[in-house]
């Protein structure tokens, strides 16, 4: 896929797209059906949205973006808060003068898109959650793991539950691969900002359509995490992927695609 930056304050924002290149400097076009927008969750980056990109070349303009200090995009800090990297994202979407937009985020990507369209509306035409919950996460035990880590009285450990009871070896080692490339301290910050954010008494005067997808076997965030979240979001719809854990779009990737085309649409 091509790939570009933004330049961002002192931040290059490191992104991915598909269609027609275009100078360094100059956005790509994203007139082609519906532009989505793909974040990633904790320690991710753009590089796990491959199949999404792939799938909706063709007929839409999909951007997949790494935060700061993630993936290829510079900093050596993420976003501080949900609120800070919903910030972030309205200035990228304004940078590549990107037409309101679909916004698909897994986990605290999810929670970022969220924060979007509540704080920055008119850059959203539609929210689609993945493997997020109405409350934020209880990631106590992951948070004192990473800090050991940070602090060199461990080494990374790569035992946590993200993937369905029996899951396809090659898409572990993928998924790991690329989460590996982002520094432990800035996974630990995304946990931390992810549980620190409570979007729940804002949930209510959400103006945009919300879909709400869930692996079926995420032992990570349970789907009743997700149930609830539609639940707050008038009509809100909430749908499970079936023989998908944590990392639905990349364990299940054809089942996440059905309900996006439908957003789109």
């Amino acid at each position: 896929m091509p790939t570009k930056y933004l330049h961002h304050g002192e931040l290059a924002l490191h992104y991915e797209h598909t269609g027609t290149s275009t100078l360094p400097a100059e956005p790509p076009p994203l007139d082609r059906g519906a532009c989505l927008l793909f974040l990633h969750g904790v320690g991710g980056n753009g590089r796990l949205w491959s199949r999404q990109l792939a799938h909706f070349a063709a007929d839409h303009s999909p951007l997949a973006l790494d935060l700061p200090a993630h993936g290829r995009s510079g900093g050596l800090e993420g976003p501080s808060s949900v609120a800070e990297g919903a910030g972030i994202v309205a200035a990228f979407l304004e940078g590549v003068q990107a037409p309101p937009a679909v916004i698909v985020g897994h986990g605290l990507g999810g929670q970022i898109a969220l924060a979007l369209a509540l704080d920055h509306a008119p850059s959203v035409k539609a929210v689609v959650t993945i493997g997020t919950s109405a409350a934020p996460p209880d990631a106590a035990d992951e948070i004192a793991v990473l800090r050991d880590v940070v602090r060199g009285r461990r080494p990374q450990s790569f035992d946590a539950p993200l993937f369905a009871a029996k899951p396809d070896i090659g898409v572990v080692r993928e998924a790991w691969g690329e989460i590996v490339k982002t520094d432990p301290r800035v996974r630990l910050q995304d946990l931390e900002a992810s549980a620190a954010c409570d979007l729940r008494p804002r949930l209510g005067s959400l103006a945009v359509p919300v879909r709400v997808l869930h692996g079926d076997e995420d032992r990570y965030c349970d789907p009743s995490g997700g149930e609830a979240l539609a639940a707050a979001i008038a009509g809100a719809r909430f749908e499970r992927i079936a023989g998908a854990g944590h990392m639905a779009p990349l364990e299940q990737p054809e089942r996440v695609h059905g309900p996006l085309e439908e957003v789109c649409s």
